[in-house]
């Protein structure tokens, strides 16, 4: 499958997406069509849209294309406070390499006070780290829902990340009342490193993730209803 296309952008906002759309019907149309083409047609149609990044790996080819066809789009980015040195700097980078129209939203308690008062990042599977996972990232990023209010929720998943996203779609119904879109959802990882190989991006290899601890382990966000 390949990337990119032509990205007009010219058609009237309509009512395309909201929570009684056929989104099966959008799934069949798009499953073979190029990541550029579906982000152009969800920027055509979509209300307001945002989108979500942590930054991590490969993520910047995601925020490429997303910015090439809506340059001003609202990045929704949670700083949970528990990232690498690399990562921050990696961030600087790419705010200014693409001109991000950044919305950072940070937890009401500073990883300082959370390690003070709690100890540190808690165990996985334990009720500690459903409060922890709730504490620095959940509640953020559902303030910025609130805050923003989007119809759509544009990000960059793909099928093979992990065995609960293979079970999504390019189009799903997300919280808040948004429709979730996955422009790259078909690709596989070697396609994205493509991409930001031949666009001469720079990438994140130094990244931690405090709510997965492991690598295919989902982080919330999807999971919530």
């Amino acid at each position: 499958m390949g990337f990119s296309a032509g990205l007009s952008t010219q058609t009237s906002p309509s009512r395309t997406f909201h929570h009684g759309a056929d989104l099966d019907a959008l799934n069949q149309r798009f499953k073979s069509s190029k990541p550029s083409e579906i982000m152009a047609f969800t920027i055509a149609e979509a209300e307001n849209p945002v989108v979500f990044t942590n930054f991590r790996p490969l993520a910047i080819a995601f925020l490429h294309l997303v910015t090439r066809a809506k340059p001003d789009i609202p990045v929704i980015w949670v700083d949970h406070g528990y990232n690498t040195p690399e990562t921050y700097r990696h961030i600087e980078k790419v705010i200014k390499l693409l001109n991000l129209n950044l919305h950072t939203f940070s937890p009401k308690m500073s990883a300082a006070h959370y390690n003070a008062v709690y100890g540190g990042i808690p165990p996985l599977d334990t009720p500690e780290h459903d409060f922890f996972s709730r504490t620095v990232k959940l509640e953020p990023f559902n303030r910025a829902m609130q805050e923003l209010k989007p119809d759509v929720w544009l990000n960059g998943i793909r099928h093979d990340q992990n065995a609960h996203r293979q079970g999504l779609d390019i189009f799903t119904k997300g919280n808040h009342g948004t429709i979730r879109v996955a422009p790259m959802f078909h690709l596989k990882e070697i396609d994205v490193e493509e991409y930001v190989y031949d666009n001469d991006l720079p990438d994140n290899d130094v990244y931690f993730d405090p709510t997965k601890g492991e690598e295919h382990r989902e982080c919330g966000l999807l999971l919530q209803k």
